[in-house]
């Protein structure tokens, strides 16, 4: 995952948060998509881990995933909510 220099950050904290992402420390980080299914099958056949497989929610549908450092991620397929 890119890290933004100047003017986002300066050099000493994108470091910072290097090490920390490296160490599994970023948070979650959500990709939106318009289908879960699809996509988490083809990045389950690229060998990609997932945690969670793709699960029904009152704000659609997600799943969730790991980098290798541990970094967590949702895959969510968000719900038209405009037509309940």
């Amino acid at each position: 995952m890119a890290i933004p220099g100047p003017p986002v950050m300066d050099p000493e904290t994108a470091q910072q948060v290097k090490t920390l992402m490296a160490k599994g420390f970023a948070g979650t980080v959500f990709f939106t998509t318009d289908d879960v299914q699809g996509d988490y099958e083809e990045l389950k056949s690229r060998g990609v881990e997932f945690t969670e497989e793709p699960e029904e929610r009152p704000y659609g549908i997600d799943a969730g995933f790991r980098d290798p450092s541990g970094n967590s991620f949702r895959l969510t397929q968000v719900a038209d909510l405009t037509n309940n």
